[in-house]
């Protein structure tokens, strides 16, 4: 009998459980871009008529940082994209457009939430967009030219990471920017 009951307490725990569950104040980061990818991110600013009004971003520390340069290496464009946690106060429109929708390059989007992280800011920038200003500062990146920037925020981790105030940040003349 006593089986039983510990049987059935489990059964009913689990059940209660919701993998899709996130915890903003110590995020997942491997969940938060799975949730991203497959449009399932629902951790949102609600007024109080119960309304959406915009993705909140995770409370991610300096302990997040390599794993999201690591996943960065993805390159894919996402879509839909509403569901990602942008600057609300910009009126820029982050997306790019593939096949004439709306998207978001996942890589270029988590280096920056690392650059958020390793400036100590809500957001990096009014966009996650990255841009060369040397070559054509209104033109975004492309695939590759995200990776090369990945490997310059790898290579700045590697070096000043761990540092508690680094003497500058990885972008910095390198031609590379936020918008």
């Amino acid at each position: 009998m006593k089986n039983l009951v510990i049987i059935l307490v489990f059964a009913v725990i689990c059940q209660s459980c919701d993998k899709n569950d996130f915890n903003l104040k110590n995020p997942d980061v491997r969940q938060f871009v799975e949730q991203l990818k497959d449009g399932s991110y629902d951790e949102f600013e609600i007024t109080e008529n119960g309304e959406r009004l915009w993705a909140i971003m995770p409370d991610f520390q300096k302990k997040d940082v390599m794993l999201l340069i690591n996943l960065a290496e993805n390159t894919d464009l996402i879509t839909p994209c509403d569901h990602f946690p942008i600057n609300p106060i910009s009126s820029i429109p982050p997306y790019r457009f593939n096949n004439g929708k709306e998207s978001i390059m996942i890589g270029e989007y988590l280096l920056w939430c690392v650059e958020s992280i390793i400036s100590d800011r809500d957001f990096a920038s009014l966009t996650p967009v990255l841009v060369d200003v040397k070559s054509n500062p209104d033109d975004r990146l492309t695939g590759e030219e995200v990776l090369a920037v990945r490997i310059i925020y790898q290579d700045w981790w590697d070096k000043y990471g761990r540092l508690k105030n680094p003497e500058h940040l990885p972008l910095e003349g390198t031609g590379y920017r936020w918008r």
